[in-house]
């Protein structure tokens, strides 16, 4: 299953270059017209990385 927009954005901008979570919300506001909570997105790359972690 192909991952949603939000999860493709945290992967692409905190796990692949670095950057932090102001610049995720900043694109999709600007992209996609999503307000997303900082908070929530903390929580989703979280999860990710934990996924990761159990799959390595």
């Amino acid at each position: 299953m192909e991952p949603g927009i939000i999860n493709q954005a945290i992967k692409k901008f905190c796990l692949s270059q670095g950057k932090d979570l102001k610049e995720v919300i900043q694109y999709l506001k600007l992209k996609y017209q999503i307000d997303a909570d900082e908070s929530v997105l903390r929580r989703r790359l979280e999860k990710i990385v934990d996924n990761e972690k159990a799959v390595a």
